[in-house]
């Protein structure tokens, strides 16, 4: 059975990379439950600086990742996973489709975060803040560069222009060194497989499409289209990727012999004939936040996995490549932030469940 918390996790990643990327606002998701009656209740948390609510998961990570945590005083239903423990207990405002009003006017935030495309959204919202007084600040997270605009516009919101300022230097430094790290090595084809479930791959144009890029490999999903694209084993067969990545966001980690692989390992790609199709467990990996370079160094050391030093060296064994393929590993599972011991998670079985993030990423 799929756990809610993966639950949670897919459906915040998908608002996160998806609908940023699309350019449109997810599916109506089931109508959340009512409020707890005694979070409702809680008097406003007593917050020096800005007061924050933040409906986007990306957003809330990056708040904590600048040290920013404290200046929260409410979240959607999908950002709990984000939050350090001692912010486990923040009031929940439903998400960026259903607002509850009469909780955000109780938390008295000074900004709301969301994301939407601006044409949808509601006069209802747009009269809220402006008799409240709320700055409401619309998260976009269509490319890494989305990176460094959401996050220097939250550290101006919270009065942290300079802690902002050193997460997105300190994140552009990080990925720079990936990128140079592999800029002469070969760049395998590799295709992303963002949701198992719904056959849905990353095409160009997209958040996953640049970390690709970035850690040194090429996207051939982008021959497919742009954006977020619904294919077929027959399509893959075509693409023929050299490395073929299977979504599995906070799942428990491959192991060798996977049953998760069976249903690719027999695709006449050459990813499965030299053994590299690998599963991608970490809920942070799409995440659109700062700790992208870290995600970016990840998911290269899983691309690159099982090449030789010189692809064009003959094998003083005299083996092929394939016989010197390292067994499977997965992207490692290093949370970006801390967060509860809940138990692990799942991949969703509707397009509200499919990631985008990312990242991821922000609404997917």
């Amino acid at each position: 059975m799929v756990s809610m918390r993966i639950h949670r996790r897919i459906t915040a990643l998908a608002l996160t990379l998806l609908l940023g990327a699309c350019g449109r606002s997810a599916p109506e998701a089931t109508a959340p439950a009512a409020p707890a009656a005694a979070p409702a209740a809680k008097a406003p948390a007593i917050v020096i600086g800005p007061r924050v609510v933040s409906t986007v998961p990306a957003a809330t990570l990056n708040l904590v990742l600048m040290g920013a945590a404290d200046n929260l005083v409410g979240v959607s239903k999908y950002d709990k996973i984000y939050l350090p423990p001692d912010k486990q207990d923040l009031p929940v405002v439903g998400d960026y489709q259903d607002l509850n009003y009469e909780q955000l006017v109780k938390l008295k935030p000074n900004v709301l975060v969301m994301q939407q495309d601006e044409t949808r959204i509601e006069p209802r919202l747009k009269r809220f803040v402006a008799d409240q007084h709320i700055e409401l600040i619309n998260m976009h997270f269509e490319n890494v560069a989305d990176i460094w605009k959401s996050v220097a516009a939250l550290g101006k919101a919270v009065d942290r222009e300079r802690d902002a300022a050193r997460a997105i230097e300190k994140a552009q430094r990080d990925l720079a060194e990936v990128t140079a790290k592999y800029q002469h090595a070969p760049h395998p084809k590799v295709l992303y497989l963002v949701s198992p479930k719904l056959m849905l791959i990353s095409g160009g144009h997209t958040f996953i499409d640049e970390m690709i890029t970035a850690a040194g490999a090429v996207n051939v999903g982008a021959k497919a289209g742009n954006g977020f694209i619904e294919t077929s084993r027959e399509t893959i067969v075509k693409l023929a990727p050299e490395v073929l990545m299977i979504g599995a966001l906070d799942e428990t980690e491959e192991i060798v012999n996977d049953p998760r692989l069976t249903t690719w390992a027999d695709l006449p790609v050459p990813a499965a004939r030299s053994k590299r199709i690998f599963l991608v467990t970490d809920g942070n990996s799409l995440m659109a936040s700062v700790d992208i370079g870290k995600n970016v160094r990840s998911l290269a050391e899983l691309i690159h996995r099982g090449e030789t030093p010189d692809a064009s060296a003959a094998d003083p064994a005299g083996g092929s490549p394939e016989s010197k393929m390292i067994p499977p590993a997965t992207l490692s599972r290093v949370p970006a932030a801390p967060r509860s011991d809940a138990p692990p998670a799942e991949p969703g079985a509707d397009r509200r469940d499919v990631p985008p993030s990312a990242d991821r990423g922000g609404n997917p």
